[in-house]
């Protein structure tokens, strides 16, 4: 079946029973690391009592969620896992667009969540998606696979592709959003361990580009495909989920993306 490491980068502490109702629809043993950037003994007690072996540790705001990321992938040690599912809170305050659909609010987030911990049936199949196939790198809800960064972020991603010796590659396939099932083999995912809190920068609002982070973000893609692997899009389980978003579609007259795929 495959090990799972599962890490929560809680920035927004208000959100934190929201995931751990959802943690508990994984169907698999798993190991949880969460970070925060402010120590909250309260928010510690809750999650510890939940799921009593989870590691807590508190980062630096800086990189979003990625930067968070990596630095609970120190405290493990990561070949001991086969597969690692990345998930964050998020509360868009300003409205945004992937792939021409409209998000606030907690749109985002839910939509990116539901799909991997929104139902045992939910998390099952995207486990079962990647566990299944040894073609399969990469899976993310399937209105989240972006294939083209913004031209802003052009220049670091080349910078970093050249750092870590991947092909670079503008119309490259990566999950919008960053939150994401991975395959962990050998262990390469795409990290630089001397990277730290002032290498990413200022932390900008949702949507902001050229940064470190957003980088990173199409970078996960890219190391996925570099390795022979396929970024693989989740379909929703649930009818009203893609009624609401092919509405969507059809009320901003774009449905160019979807018919793409």
């Amino acid at each position: 079946m495959g090990k799972l490491l599962v890490h929560l980068h809680l920035y927004y502490q208000e959100q934190t029973d929201f995931f751990l109702d959802r943690l508990s629809n994984i169907t698999v043993p798993f190991t949880l690391i969460v970070t925060m950037t402010d120590e909250n003994a309260d928010i510690r007690k809750k999650i510890l009592d939940k799921f009593p072996d989870t590691r807590i540790i508190t980062v630096e705001n800086s990189g979003y969620d990625v930067y968070p990321f990596f630095q609970a992938m120190k405290q493990v040690d990561l070949s001991s896992f086969d597969y690692i599912l990345k998930l964050h809170t998020k509360n868009c305050r300003e409205r945004l667009k992937v792939n021409h659909l409209p998000f606030h609010g907690y749109d985002f987030r839910d939509n990116l969540v539901s799909p991997f911990i929104g139902s045992r049936k939910n998390f099952n199949k995207a486990f079962g998606t990647i566990s299944s196939s040894d073609k399969v790198g990469i899976v993310c809800p399937r209105f989240f696979l972006v294939k083209s960064e913004a031209p802003g972020n052009y220049p670091m991603t080349e910078k970093l592709c050249n750092e870590y010796g991947i092909g670079y590659k503008r119309d490259a396939v990566f999950c919008s959003g960053t939150m994401f099932l991975c395959r962990n083999k050998k262990n390469r995912l795409p990290q630089k361990k001397d990277n730290t809190a002032a290498d990413y920068g200022m932390h900008l609002k949702t949507g902001s580009v050229g940064t470190l982070a957003h980088s990173m973000e199409t970078m996960f893609g890219l190391a996925c495909s570099h390795l022979g692997y396929e970024v693989k899009g989740l379909r929703s389980n649930s009818l009203h989920f893609s009624l609401i978003f092919f509405i969507k579609l059809l009320i901003h007259k774009d449905i160019r993306w979807l018919l793409s795929y």
